[in-house]
């Protein structure tokens, strides 16, 4: 089974390249897209000087699921491998332990979980306090289908992605990733703002768990659709 991976990335310059470098030298990944959302800085220059990489710059930012469902529109293959673009320390042997699972048929979706220690890690998996939530996961096109397409936008496809997985009956699990690590919003875009979007994601993703898992509007909700964005493709 071949494997593109899917990198949402806004003005991720800093950290891009490392990402990159890690997914363009395993055997594992045999395409690499970066879709990047409406970048100012020299995140798309970055990777247009990657030869194994597709880029697709969105002229305007539209959120990370959007990016996310662009970057699968112009998917090769059936697996897909998600990972942001801030990520750093990505490793092969991450790379393998997310995707091997769902290219042996072990299950349908792996989501990456970055390691917190033995007591946070408990109460995160086993007791499932708050959500799984998690930009590096592997899944079969067919699960990220499942999520209609008003789930799809800005922070709400992670939760989406795990309700409609478990409603559709594939099969999930959570691996835990250990020696990887992200920059965070508050070192990105500075404290102000980075709290501000940190609170503007929190919310989003409350208000979106209530809609999945107690009102369910997404059971009688016509599907609607994503808007056509306008892009630059560089390959």
């Amino acid at each position: 089974m071949r494997t593109t991976a899917v990198v949402a990335a806004y003005n991720e310059e800093k950290t891009i390249g490392d990402v990159l470098r890690a997914l363009t030298s395993t055997d594992l990944i045999d395409e690499v897209i970066v879709v990047s959302d409406g970048s100012d800085d020299r995140t798309v220059e970055i990777c247009r000087g990657f030869e194994r990489v597709r880029t697709i710059a969105l002229r305007e930012n539209h959120g990370k699921g959007f990016a996310m469902a662009v970057g699968v529109a112009n998917a090769s293959h059936d697996v897909l491998f998600f990972c942001d673009g801030d990520m750093y320390n990505v490793t092969e042997e991450h790379i393998a332990a997310l995707l091997e699972p769902v290219v042996r048929n072990e299950c349908d979706m792996n989501i990456g979980i970055r390691d917190r220690g033995a007591v946070a890690n408990f109460f995160h998996l086993h007791l499932k306090c708050g959500p799984v939530l998690s930009g590096i996961r592997v899944m079969r096109r067919s699960v990220f289908e499942t999520v209609p397409p008003q789930y799809q936008a800005h922070y709400k496809i992670e939760a989406a992605l795990n309700c409609f997985c478990a409603a559709a009956g594939f099969r999930q699990r959570q691996t835990i990733i250990r020696g990887l690590d992200h920059v965070i919003k508050e070192s990105k875009r500075g404290l102000r703002d980075g709290l501000y979007a940190r609170w503007h994601m929190m919310r989003q993703v409350f208000l979106l768990l209530f809609d999945l898992y107690v009102f369910e509007t997404w059971r009688w909700t016509p599907r609607s659709e994503l808007p056509v964005a306008e892009y630059d493709l560089f390959e």
